[in-house]
């Protein structure tokens, strides 16, 4: 389990990302009190940040739930 701060920098992306992949399932996450969270290692296969523009986090999140 990793904090939000240590995940982020392994996938190289923003904390604020890394918020909003949780939020629509891309990451799991698991709360440990009020306001903080520990995040699952992705693995050998971690997701990458892609244009949200062409490719909208909603679509994404959606193909990665019937991937499982």
């Amino acid at each position: 389990m990793l904090t939000n701060t240590e995940l982020a920098d392994r996938l190289g992306i923003h904390d604020h990302t890394l918020v909003q992949w949780a939020k629509h399932g891309i990451v799991t996450r698991h709360a440990y009190n009020d306001h903080a969270y520990l995040y699952e290692d992705p693995g050998s296969r971690p997701p990458t940040k892609q244009c949200s523009r062409w490719n909208r986090l909603v679509d994404r999140a959606a193909v990665i739930r019937t991937r499982a």
